[in-house]
C-alpha cells in the first residue's frame, strides 16, 4: 500500500491508496463517515482496469480535527477491529 497525495488544503485531502481496490477503500470510507467531524469522504476508480488498483479518495472536515486525523483515527479502528476478529477467531476454534 502506497498513499500518493494529489491535493492537501486546510480541511481537505485528495490522494490515490494505490494497491489496494474496492474492498479496503470501502472500508475505510465507512470508517471514515464514523467520524463526526468527517463532511465528506468517499473514492472513485477512475478507470475499471488502468486504475484498479489505485482508488482516488478525497476527505474534507469540519475544521476540528484535520483530514490526517481523520484518516489515523480511521485506520487505527480498523486495525482494532481486525484484531478484535482475530481474537474472536481463535477463541472459537480453540474451544
Amino acid at each position: 500500500m502506497k498513499i500518493e497525495i494529489i491535493k492537501r488544503e486546510e480541511n481537505l485531502l485528495e490522494f490515490y491508496l494505490e494497491g489496494e481496490d474496492h474492498t479496503f477503500a470501502n472500508l475505510l470510507n465507512e470508517v471514515l463517515h464514523e467520524n463526526k467531524h468527517v463532511t465528506f469522504a468517499g473514492y472513485t476508480i477512475e478507470h475499471p482496469v488502468l486504475m484498479a488498483r489505485k482508488p482516488k479518495f478525497r476527505v474534507t472536515t469540519d475544521g476540528k480535527v484535520t483530514p490526517e486525523q481523520a484518516l489515523e483515527e480511521a485506520a487505527q479502528k480498523i486495525f482494532d477491529r481486525a484484531r478484535a476478529v482475530l481474537e474472536a477467531w481463535k477463541e472459537a476454534i480453540e474451544g
